[in-house]
């Protein structure tokens, strides 16, 4: 009994020695432990550098140039459509066609018009040329006769000074008595026949002048009103024909074509017969470049994107779980808000091997990392702008 009770008394002090050696270097282990990821939390804490990221209000895809917004120069009744969205067009294709029947009756009246004027004119044209050669004619009649009457005249004028001047040399020798005085008085009475009869052609003449001249005259009064008629017709043919031109011009208007060569990205729901008004949007035709993203951040973006940073697009068409993003980097930043929002331009680098298409107008956002800080100095700023809120909200 007493071996047994001495015995007793050494094991358990050996045990109780044994736990407290135990329980001393399992606090050691676990101190030396805590400490280690202290020591690399705080490294991480003050020393590793996270992204801070900004990402935008909006995003899209867009080309290079601008897309040009087809509109209607004239509002009008739609008479056909050529409108396909995702069609090929070229510069100058016709889209849409507004009606131009009144125009074009208008066009056939006028034309109608003409064509009587024509009708018109072949038979005035010849008259006026028949009138002209008549007037040549009568003109060159006129002349020989003048020149007829003028060789009588002279004839008869030279027979009746010669009969005047046997009558002067009769009435000398009748003074001497060699011619009796009935031959002397008959050569006096010839020669007065002679002389009457001369200015009897002289007055002949005159008066067969003064009315060729007058017939001449009243042909070339004629030919005057002949050729303003003529002058007449013909320009009102000229202002039929300039406002045949207008209606024309009138009728290519009322096409409405395509001003670049490009692709129908937009289209509004036209059927023929429906109407359109000066200045509405039919169409939206995209040009072939470049695609680039146009997104819009908040304004407390300003000063921390800038040129150069690197970003992701996300489609709103295409998951990004499962199809992924597309890398783009910031090419331009806007200065100023607008609206609230700041510009931002990025071009974006399509993945060959991405099945997202690349395509104007997709809408998305983009994610930009705009800067790479220490945990800390997140808290820290976290902290003051807590701070701030609460002494302005105290104030």
């Amino acid at each position: 009994m007493y071996l047994c009770t001495t015995t007793m008394p050494a094991g358990f002090s050996r045990s109780i020695h044994a736990i407290a050696t135990d329980g001393h270097r399992g606090s050691i282990a676990g101190v030396a432990i805590g400490a280690v990821l202290l020591s690399a939390w705080l490294a991480w804490f003050f020393l590793a550098r996270v992204g801070r990221y900004e990402t935008s209000v909006s995003a899209r895809l867009e080309v290079g140039q601008a897309a040009h917004r087809v509109e209607a120069p004239l509002g009008g009744k739609v008479a056909a459509v050529h409108l396909a969205l995702g069609a090929e067009v070229a510069a100058g294709d016709v889209l849409v066609e507004l009606d131009v029947e009144p125009l074009r009756r208008e066009i056939d009246d006028k034309q109608a018009r003409i064509e009587a004027i024509a009708g018109q004119m072949g038979p005035l044209r010849a008259e006026i040329a028949a009138r002209g050669r008549a007037l040549r004619d009568g003109e060159e009649a006129a002349r020989a006769h003048v020149g007829e009457a003028k060789a009588r005249l002279r004839e008869a004028e030279a027979g009746a000074r010669f009969q005047e001047l046997e009558a002067e040399r009769a009435v000398r020798l009748r003074q001497d008595g060699l011619v009796s005085e009935a031959e002397a008085a008959r050569l006096a009475a010839d020669a007065l026949s002679r002389r009457s009869a001369t200015e009897a052609l002289d007055r002949a003449a005159a008066r067969a002048y003064v009315e060729r001249r007058a017939g001449q005259s009243e042909q070339q009064a004629e030919l005057a009103r002949l050729d303003r008629e003529a002058a007449t017709l013909e320009g009102e043919r000229l202002v039929l024909e300039a406002a045949i031109k207008g209606l024309l011009a009138e009728i290519d208007r009322r096409k409405i074509r395509s001003p670049i060569a490009g692709r129908v990205g937009e289209i509004t729901v036209l059927r023929a017969g429906s109407f359109v008004r000066e200045g509405d949007v039919v169409a939206a035709v995209v040009p072939p470049g470049e695609l680039r993203v146009i997104a819009e951040f908040p304004p407390t973006s300003v000063g921390r994107i800038r040129a150069g940073q690197e970003g992701r697009l996300r489609l709103d068409a295409f998951p990004w779980t499962e199809y992924g993003t597309l890398s783009t980097t910031v090419d331009r930043v806007a200065s100023e808000t607008q609206e609230g929002r700041i510009r931002v331009e990025l071009g974006v680098r399509p993945d060959p091997a991405s099945p997202i298409p690349m395509q104007h107008g997709l809408p998305g956002s983009v994610v930009i990392e705009t800067e790479r800080v220490s945990p800390a100095s997140l808290v820290l700023r976290a902290a003051g702008q807590i701070v701030r809120v609460r002494g302005g909200a105290g104030g």
